[in-house]
């Protein structure tokens, strides 16, 4: 039996239902019958598959090994991260592998999706931090069974001894069996309809989305969604919290925030945080720049608040970091302070600290500074 894989469908997914479909539990098809020695579900298949199992299947299937590919998170290289690295990736949620049980809420569902026929399945995205509503039902993402409160995490149905094959096994908990498409949709009410829209499209298709970040909008979506990160990450974060409480007063909305501390990234908030972020970041770019900059000057935001090196974020944010928000104060190289110092003398003037910051336009607490600079010099 070769049931083909459904539109969005994640690799996992896929997998489980090939082996349900033959009518074998995940080990009895994948090592004995297939001859994949290797454990599969002690690790994220859908963010590093191994190439050996990707050409098994292909060689079973059919598939071509770019197409199982696809299927897997490494499809969106170059559109959320730039290129695949250990340890936490941007924009896609994390599942916690501990042997072969899933400590962290990594995959997402739809109540309604999971109730559609013919066959219950999960998607790709639904992996992403990105997609917080179905795009389909406007609906709120689950993130947990809410019988037993443990993440998701179907390959549990076949796996174990004296387990039964159900032909709609992935709507339901691995752990408890509890109906997942049972569940009662939550939809959440947002005051600015247009931010909504364009979240509802950017989820809809990351790829080609209208980014629209004004005149320096990127023609790609990488260097968009690394700005993005970047405002959530400012607006979340400790740096934020002016920045945070008048963009709350101006939508009349809470934004949520988290401590610094152990995996407190963007990425591990639960669904409706992400949501509210993204919406107000969202709101934010309905009129790029003009109310991220109305809203840092309410909020004394600096461009140093912004990020601790501004060259690493995208032309985009780096820009207007860079011409709206800088408020250091412009301090002389050596050479303007030596001039100065030799103007003084040339009109008999002493040359002090106070004498040289003058004639500079500096303040007095820079004296310090250029006494230096002119003492080295001589």
């Amino acid at each position: 039996m070769h049931p083909q894989p459904c539109p969005g469908e994640i690799l996992s997914s896929w997998m489980v239902r090939l082996a349900f479909a033959n009518g074998f539990l995940l080990h009895t098809f994948y090592d004995k019958l297939l001859g994949y020695h290797t454990p599969i579900w002690s690790r994220d298949i859908d963010r590093d598959p191994p190439l050996s199992l990707l050409t098994l299947l292909a060689r079973h299937t059919g598939h071509a090994v770019a197409e199982l590919q696809a299927l897997t998170l490494l499809s969106y290289q170059g559109q959320l991260f730039e290129r695949p690295a250990t340890g936490h990736w941007s924009w896609v949620r994390p599942v916690g592998v501990y042997h072969r049980q899933r400590k962290r809420p990594g995959m997402q569902f739809c109540p309604l999706c999971l109730a559609q026929p013919p066959e219950a399945y999960y998607r790709l995205q639904w992996r992403l931090a990105l997609y917080v509503v179905c795009e389909h039902h406007q609906c709120l993402m689950e993130e947990c069974c809410p019988a037993c409160h443990t993440p998701i995490a179907f390959h549990r149905h076949g796996i174990g001894r004296r387990k039964t094959i159900d032909d709609q096994a992935l709507r339901f908990c691995g752990r408890c069996h509890f109906d997942l498409a049972s569940m009662s949709p939550v939809f959440y009410a947002w005051p600015d309809p247009p931010s909504w829209q364009r979240l509802r499209h950017l989820i809809a298709a990351i790829e080609h989305s209208p980014w629209d970040c004004g005149p320096l909008t990127p023609p790609c979506s990488l260097p968009f969604f690394i700005g993005v990160r970047a405002l959530i990450g400012v607006l979340s974060g400790r740096n934020g919290r002016q920045l945070r409480q008048h963009l709350g007063d101006a939508l009349g909305v809470e934004i949520p925030w988290y401590p610094p501390g152990q995996h407190d990234e963007f990425e591990y908030q639960p669904p409706a945080a992400r949501l509210i972020l993204l919406l107000a970041i969202a709101w934010l770019l309905e009129d790029w720049p003009s109310r991220f900059l109305s809203l840092c000057t309410q909020a004394h935001f600096t461009r140093s608040r912004l990020a601790e090196r501004v060259g690493l974020l995208p032309f985009w944010l780096a820009c207007v970091a860079d011409t709206h928000l800088d408020r250091r104060r412009y301090l002389p190289n050596a050479a303007e302070t030596h001039s100065a110092g030799r103007y003084l003398q040339a009109k008999g003037v002493p040359v002090t600290p106070r004498t040289l910051a003058s004639i500079l336009g500096l303040t007095t607490d820079c004296m310090k500074l250029v006494w230096e600079q002119w003492t080295g010099y001589r």
